[in-house]
């Protein structure tokens, strides 16, 4: 199921803000695809990561609150204390429950995975644990694509190794290399330079 844009969700925790501002500094103001960013955030402190990248961007970010769709050339950053899917096109946001261990990153990438299916591409970058595994795994089930960071390059390398250990991703490199190859992906598909 080709859809008219890619959803690329990308996952982080620790170690991720230098990365993410790096990856996001390096994309065109017009770009076909819609980015979703997933980290693992403090439950009762404010998020100022939409604004930080906000700053750090050619994109307009929008920090996701409630019910909102999704749109290509916007960069949708999850707010504290939440955990966000994907269904139809819209982003859903649900309560974070009681649990100690956090599962945003697979979550979301699993919804993601079953929404978008071919149109939809994984990014996991710097943080610690294995959460993005299964969503990686849900990807490749549903015909997307997973980009990891080098972990050699990676301030935690827990969440990149955990995917590069028990899946396959299409592609492991450096920011510049995945930022490269998304857009090597985006005008394969949709001929768009």
């Amino acid at each position: 199921m080709k859809k008219d844009f890619f959803i690329v969700g990308i996952g982080a925790s620790a170690g991720g803000l230098p990365v993410m501002i790096d990856f996001f500094h390096q994309l065109p103001s017009k770009i076909n695809v819609a980015f979703v960013v997933i980290t693992h955030l403090i439950r009762d402190k404010r998020s100022y990561l939409d604004e930080i990248l906000s700053k750090h961007s050619n994109l307009p970010v929008i920090r996701v609150e409630s019910t909102t769709p999704i749109s290509p050339g916007y960069i949708y950053v999850m707010a504290e204390n939440t955990y966000l899917t994907c269904e139809h096109n819209i982003l859903w946001v649900n309560a974070r429950g009681p649990s100690l261990i956090n599962e945003a990153v697979d979550l979301f990438l699993c919804s993601l995975a079953r929404d978008a299916e071919n149109s939809s591409i994984a990014v996991i970058l710097s943080g610690a644990g294995n959460d993005g595994l299964k969503g990686a795994q849900a990807m490749h089930s549903y015909g997307g694509k997973v980009l990891v960071q080098e972990p050699v390059t990676a301030v935690i390398s827990g969440m990149p190794w955990a995917v590069i250990g028990s899946d396959h991703p299409y592609k492991v490199g450096t920011v510049t290399d995945l930022v490269k190859e998304l857009m090597a992906i985006i005008k394969e598909t949709y001929n768009q330079s």
